[in-house]
């Protein structure tokens, strides 16, 4: 199969480097002064001790090509906005960079977008790229090293969903095909209804605990500043009530987050410190500064959710506004 990988980090690797290694023709479209990188792309499974793959000259391009089969967007939430190009800034004058662009402009094939999309953001993308997109849910977490390799889990009790209503009626064929390169490609991936709606209940229910992370400067920081502390534990309060207005959660979202609270966030962590310290690790490269743009535009959308669907956020904004206010915001 003929796949195009629209950016090329933790998320993207993984996804495209399985693909590749067993035989899948994959490109990853990437900026175009990175198109020349002539390094390895090497991903390894945390959660299985002898899974390391790597793909020694990953195929890279500013464009899609034209004989690409099916499109994957892999990039980050502020980097899919029709006026931010790949990088998550205003595109120079000129410049067609945006990933509406790249797939307006690209051969009409499925696409189908990984990242988690709130109505207003998708139905803007719809409308610049000026075609139909299949939202989607990944099972896949992790993180660029210091070596430059990712990291990465695999979620064992889920797959990657599909939506089986996005896109048109025509993509299904190849939307089916790319479930089933997944799976043999030990992804487990399926296809099924109302993927769009769970995903985004899920963000909204989930995103409040790792905005925390970059609003208190780390999970450690986090866990000794009881002001963030507790503004995060209320929005994440706020947040299931709103996530229950706009679908199904996930059932693991949904037992987390009822579970975390003052008495059993910090015993929780320690444990996690205790039996899997990388995970934190990934927590704070993940979800800390890295990704503020994100969080950033993020939390405004789940705010403007809230307005619309008459539940009020407080905490949340006290939340973004800490994020704002850090010394090192950019």
């Amino acid at each position: 199969m003929r796949i195009s990988i629209v950016g090329a980090g933790a998320l993207g690797r993984v996804y495209g480097v399985r693909l590749a290694a067993q035989g899948d023709d994959v490109t990853f479209v990437v900026r175009p002064e990175r198109v020349d990188d002539v390094r390895p792309f090497v991903v390894e499974q945390v959660n299985s001790a002898d899974r390391r793959d790597t793909l020694e000259r990953p195929r890279l391009a500013a464009d899609i090509p034209a004989d690409t089969e099916i499109v994957v967007v892999t990039v980050r939430f502020d980097q899919l906005a029709p006026r931010r190009d790949l990088g998550g800034v205003a595109p120079r004058a000129g410049g067609r960079r945006t990933v509406a662009d790249l797939l307006r402009d690209g051969p009409a094939v499925p696409a189908v977008v990984l990242t988690p999309l709130m109505p207003t953001e998708r139905a803007a993308l719809e409308e610049a790229a000026q075609r139909r997109i299949t939202p989607a849910m990944p099972s896949v977490s992790g993180y660029l090293d210091e070596r430059g390799v990712v990291r990465y889990w695999i979620v064992g009790f889920t797959s990657t969903l599909i939506d089986a209503d996005g896109g048109a009626p025509a993509d299904r064929p190849l939307r089916d095909e790319l479930a089933r390169r997944l799976t043999s490609a030990d992804l487990p991936a399926r296809v099924e209804r109302g993927v769009g709606a769970q995903n985004l209940a899920t963000t909204v229910a989930f995103f409040p605990l790792i905005a925390a992370i970059d609003a208190g400067g780390g999970t450690s920081a986090l866990l000794a500043d009881e002001g963030v502390l507790g503004a995060a534990l209320e929005a994440t309060r706020e947040s299931a009530a709103l996530a229950d207005r706009l679908g199904d959660v996930a059932p693991w979202t949904k037992l987390l987050t009822r579970a975390i609270g003052p008495r059993t966030l910090k015993p929780g962590v320690a444990l996690v410190r205790l039996l899997a310290p990388e995970a934190l690790r990934f927590l704070d490269a993940h979800f800390g500064p890295k990704l503020r743009a994100q969080h950033l535009a993020m939390g405004a959308s789940i705010v403007a959710l809230g307005r619309e669907h008459g539940v009020s956020l407080p905490a949340l904004e006290r939340l973004m506004t800490t994020i704002e206010r850090r010394p090192d915001a950019r």
